[in-house]
Formats: structure tokens, sequence, C-alpha cells
């Protein structure tokens, strides 16, 4: 349920603390009223002691004692529980902190007469906590007021994402209103790699994050060794293997995915060598080309669709360390016989980028450091799911999200397989990949997958 903000919220804990003092001195005043009638009684006698003040110092002194437990529990437990409690704490908190959001940015209008100052505008916010998720809701005014540009066009939510150190997650437009959505614990929705469940069309990244790879063609994953780029491209490569048997997988580096070849289902699909790679991407452009020759002529008899309407599977080309086969094969001289090669299968690959979708043949390009040099703009500006993992840097955001408007900040201190994922044109968000149980074994888990497909 989403509840208003006033514009005295910004002081709310101060009022609801001061309340809450006030009640106890009132109800530890109540609790010794017979002892405070005696005392009357005695003084009425003309009797006088010292101890007559006790009561009122025990009052002051479970006053002072509940504000500071109050205190406590506000700065120290809360923030670590999820009790009743500890929720209710927290939603005063977030209450109070986006009030003064409000007024710091001056989103709001006073109006004074006879020296005294009115409140004559209060943007209409409203706001909701999912604890389960670690989700915040604003509902923010869409009406035509004064303020409506500075809500419409993000600039509040980039001050409550910086404020509240939340993860901006969707953003959607209704009636007179928008509704924001935000992550404080993105780590709530990572999901277990043993317990990605596929559907044709559609691969498990985190909650609420599913790759559409009909919709959001051709991907790139990139991040610095130790960062979980590779981890996040077997989640992928394991729900692929239970979807199709159409996937080539390439490794110029011949590490963790080159040892693939030694699973028997894979053999003949997984390429290491400089002219293992050049012939398996010409053969896989090859093979796309057979498939458009094959649905033009189905498209001549007038019916139209796309390669699922005319029952093909799709096909996938996994290239990881594509800037390593990028820097190998720039040395090539002019006459090396490879180099001729290595042109040809950089042609197919654009072409690859750019014709795909529409025939079920889609790339999926692992790399460390994505630049200009490395990355052709003709794939570059055919890849619809990007995720980097770790911060990256200045250059590597203009490269990976260059549209992206979001200070990307660490998730994580002492976890690993962190980073941000942006699918098509939708908000760059925190992502952490599927997580890898203990004394994993890639190759059995892999075998598992492939005995799996056709039950997707």
């Amino acid at each position: 349920m989403f509840r208003k903000l006033k514009y005295n919220d910004q002081y709310l804990s101060k009022i609801l603390f001061k309340r809450t003092l006030l009640f106890v001195l009132i109800l530890a005043t109540f609790c010794f009223g017979f002892w405070y009638w005696n005392i009357f009684q005695a003084m009425m006698q003309g009797k006088y002691s010292w101890w007559y003040l006790s009561p009122i110092i025990l009052s002051i002194l479970l006053t002072a004692l509940s504000g500071w437990a109050v205190f406590w529990f506000y700065k120290h437990y809360a923030p670590k529980h999820t009790d009743f409690f500890s929720r209710y704490l927290k939603r005063i908190e977030l209450r109070q902190m986006i009030s003064l959001l409000v007024v710091s940015k001056g989103f709001f209008d006073t109006e004074t007469a006879e020296n005294n100052t009115y409140l004559t505008y209060y943007p209409k916010l409203k706001i909701k906590m999912k604890h389960t998720t670690g989700q915040l809701l604003i509902e923010e005014p869409i009406d035509g007021e004064k303020y409506m540009a500075q809500f419409a066009n993000g600039d509040f939510d980039q001050s409550v994402e910086t404020a509240l150190l939340a993860d901006r997650q969707t953003t959607e437009f209704l009636k007179n209103k928008m509704i924001s959505t935000f992550a404080f614990e993105p780590i709530k929705f990572r999901r277990q790699l043993l317990a990605l469940q596929p559907q044709k069309g559609r691969l498990q990244l985190a909650k609420g994050i599913d790759w559409k790879y009909d919709t959001f063609y051709n991907a790139l994953i990139s991040g610095n060794v130790g960062t979980g780029k590779s981890y996040t491209i077997f989640a992928i490569l394991g729900q692929l293997l239970q979807l199709t048997k159409y996937v080539d997988i390439i490794d110029p580096k011949r590490s963790d995915l080159a040892s693939l070849k030694y699973i028997d289902a894979l053999k003949g699909r997984v390429h290491s060598t400089p002219t293992e790679i050049n012939q398996a991407i010409i053969k896989y452009y090859q093979n796309m080309m057979a498939r458009a020759e094959k649905m033009e002529k189905i498209k001549a008899t007038g019916k139209i669709g796309t390669y699922k309407d005319y029952h093909f599977d799709p096909c996938f080309l996994v290239f990881d360390e594509f800037g390593a086969y990028r820097e190998m094969n720039d040395r090539l001289t002019f006459s090396d016989p490879a180099y001729e090669a290595y042109q040809i299968a950089m042609s197919n690959l654009n072409e690859i980028a750019m014709l795909g979708r529409e025939l079920g043949f889609y790339l999926i390009i692992g790399m460390q450091r994505p630049s200009a040099d490395s990355l052709p703009m003709a794939i570059r500006g055919q890849l619809n799911l990007r995720i980097n993992m770790g911060v990256p840097t200045p250059e590597i955001e203009k490269m990976v999200f260059p549209d992206n408007d979001k200070q990307l900040r660490p998730l994580s201190s002492n976890l690993k397989g962190w980073g941000f994922i942006k699918v098509g044109d939708s908000q760059v968000r925190a992502f952490f990949a599927p997580e890898v149980p203990k004394d994993f074994n890639l190759h059995e888990w892999l075998s598992e997958q492939i005995r799996k497909r056709g039950q997707v």
C-alpha cells in the first residue's frame, strides 16, 4: 500500500522520538501516581524530605533510558533485522529522507502573509516498501504542476539513487503519475545456477531480469579477471545447451571454455586455435546464409515470419576473449595466409551481427576491456544485452553503456560475481550473476543440461 508523503515528514524521526519520550514520561508519572498522592498528603501535613524527589528522578531516568533504547534500535538494530519493529523504523527513515530530498531540491512552494509563511504546494509523492525483496516504489506526480518536468526527466530519481545508495530498476509511466522502482539489496535478486530454468526464447539471468534473445538479440559480457565474467557465460551457455544443439564455442585463450571439447556432446563445436576459429566463424556464416535461402523460398509462397515461424532452431556463437582474438590476428602480416581467413571471418561476423536476428543466428561475445579498436561498430551497434562485471572504468562505461546517466558504484567488497546489466533500451541495473555452488564441476553440469534438452 502506497503512503503519501507530507512536508513535515522531513522531521518525522524527531517528531516521533519526542512523542515517544513524552508518552514514556506520562506513563511513568501515571504508574507512580499512588506514590505522588502519598507525597502530596505528607506535604499537606507539613512534612518535607529529599526522598519526595525520587519518583520525579525515576520518571526522568526511565524516560532517558527509553530514549536511549529507541535510538539504539533505530541506529544499530533495525538496519540488520527484518522484524516488524525494524521495518517500521526503516519506513520512518525512508519517509524522512525522501521528504528532505523534496525540500532540498526546492520542489515545493510557500507564501508569506502577515509575517507568517504558508505551504501552498507540495508534490503528491507516495512510497511503498517491499521488505521481502528490498525494493522501494515511489509514485511521482506527472500532473502538469510546476515541478512535473523534474520528476518526468528522472532528476529526482537520480537524487534518490545517490542519497539512498539505491539502484533504480524500472520506471513506469501511468496517467498523471510515474512509478519508479529502486532496489536496496540487489543480491536478493540473485538466482542459483543449479535452479535456472530456461524457456524457448528466454533465459534466466536474475530475478526480474530475463534475456529474451529473439527481441534483444546478441550479447556482450565484459569484465576483468576475477569479476565473474566466465561464470556469467557459463550460466548462459548451460541454458542454451538445454534449448538447442546448435551452439558453437570459441575460446582463443584456451581457458575454461576450450576444455569443453572433452565433452562428447560438444565435440566439433569447441574451437581454440586461430585456424579452427576462423573456419568456425566462416562455417557459422555459411549456415546462416543457407538458412536465408531456405526462408526466402518459403516466403516466395506468400508466408511471412521469422525463423521460429518456419520451425528452425536458434543458433548461437559463444565467443569468449574476443579482444584477445583481435590482438593475435592484428599482428599478422598481409602476406600471411592466415590473414586473409581472418579478414573473411571478421567480415562474416559483421554480417552475422546485422542479419542474424531474423534468421535465428546470434552472437554472445565475452571480452575483458571493450574498445573501439577491438569491437567493430557493425557488431557493437547490434548488441542488445550488455553486461559488465565489476565497476567499469569511464572508458569502458562509454563503450558498454553509452547512454548511462547513473553513477555505478561497487555492490559488495566481499562477494564476487556482481556488475551491471542493460537489456535493450532499459535502464542500467545492478546485477548479481547466478551463484555457483561449492565443488562445482562445469563439465558435469553442462552434460546434465544437454541431457535435459527437449524437456523445455
